[in-house]
């Protein structure tokens, strides 16, 4: 009709979607009985976890395996998206100008970083949906709104918030705006309801509703060196949040930090020192190329640093000496008993396949265990 009427083609792609099968394979079908009622879904989950949830588990040429568990990823999202905008707008005073452009601020390193991290899902994320590669573009904004915003650039942004430099702080709020208002655009063709709510709260005054919009093509904000500093600090403070874990080391205690490093490293470390102290529970920073690992010191490796974090102080060494040798002691009993099955030419012609793999699985899980307690013990001794 649009050829014979309009004169011309009414659409150039037709995109089938995958099939539906339950965890077994089957088909899912009412006569089965093995179909779930989507309204009970939604009361359950939430109507944009359950769509956000389902376009995650659905890759392009495949069937779906559907589970309801996984949809429990579909609602932790949403529920991370509304906690990290709920903190945003709980520090929006009203004296706030929401309008200013990112571009005219004076950047630090992480608003440089973020901005880049949006540049690049803006791009990979539209790339995704002109290939019809829906649960890729549902990763990548999932990715970049979880780890990169959430984990990371929030976190920074509690720092500025609760500083006295006003200007770092209204610097933040307009990058977090702008980072905010990007994902809600981009994420509403899969969590519509969501996304519009959250709209109301942090478009422009007099902006229109988020279904007429104007889409997110691209950004311009790349900066290479941005995320290649940034990826550095984010190394250091995992491993020392690491190992600070491992240790059960307490959260509210700040520890020593010394590492061994080059001149060049030491000075970056000294521009950003803040940002590491107040990340990785850090009271003092001592850096330089003649650092000496104190005595009784948790050790790390970073990007050729060598990191030391003494525990004399943080933790009762004697007390998490008894604990690691007793964990080691119960990890060499079910290894024992693990490969005693697996050594065992009856249980493995009789046992079922994922119960071999289970055990196989658990026994790979047990050594992993062994070689870090191992590690740690040693630290302390």
């Amino acid at each position: 009709t649009g050829c014979e009427f309009m004169d011309q083609v009414p659409f150039k792609d037709v995109y089938f979607t995958s099939i539906l099968r339950d965890e077994t394979g089957k088909k899912l079908s009412k006569s089965l009985g093995n179909s779930p009622d989507p309204i009970e879904l939604f009361h359950e989950f939430g109507t944009d976890a359950v769509r956000f949830g389902i376009m995650l588990m659905a890759p392009q040429g495949l069937d779906v395996l559907f589970s309801k568990d996984r949809l429990e990823i579909g609602r932790n999202f949403m529920n991370k998206l509304w906690n990290a905008c709920r903190f945003i707008e709980m520090n929006l005073d009203a004296e706030f100008k929401r309008d200013k452009e990112v571009d005219n601020l004076e950047l630090d390193l992480p608003d440089k970083w973020i901005l880049s991290r949006l540049t690049k899902m803006v791009k990979d994320y539209n790339l995704q949906l002109e290939r019809f590669h829906f649960n890729e573009a549902a990763k990548i904004i999932y990715e970049f709104t979880w780890n990169d915003f959430c984990d990371w650039y929030v976190e920074i942004a509690k720092i500025r918030f609760y500083g006295e430099n006003e200007s770092k702080s209204n610097i933040v709020k307009s990058v977090s705006l702008k980072c905010i208002r990007t994902v809600l655009t981009l994420l509403h063709p899969f969590a519509p309801f969501i996304t519009e709510e959250l709209w109301k709260h942090f478009s422009i005054q007099g902006a229109s509703d988020l279904i007429v919009s104007s889409w997110i093509y691209k950004e311009n904000m790349t900066d290479p060196i941005a995320e290649e500093d940034m990826l550095f600090l984010k190394e250091l403070i995992t491993s020392i949040r690491s190992i600070r874990s491992r240790m059960n080391v307490s959260p509210g205690r700040r520890s020593d930090l010394f590492i061994r490093c080059t001149m060049e490293q030491s000075d970056f470390l000294n521009l950003h020192e803040d940002l590491v102290k107040s990340l990785a529970k850090v009271e003092n920073i001592s850096s330089g190329t003649d650092i000496v690992k104190p005595k009784q010191s948790a050790t790390s490796v970073v990007t050729g640093m060598e990191i030391y974090i003494p525990l004399q102080g943080l933790v009762d060494l004697e007390e998490e000496k008894r604990r690691m040798t007793k964990r080691i002691s119960e990890i060499d009993r079910l290894l024992g008993a693990i490969n005693s099955k697996l050594s065992n030419e009856n249980f493995l012609n009789r046992a079922p396949e994922n119960v071999i793999d289970k055990e196989k699985s658990n026994l790979e899980k047990l050594n992993e265990e062994l070689e870090k307690i191992t590690s740690n013990l040693d630290m302390l001794k």
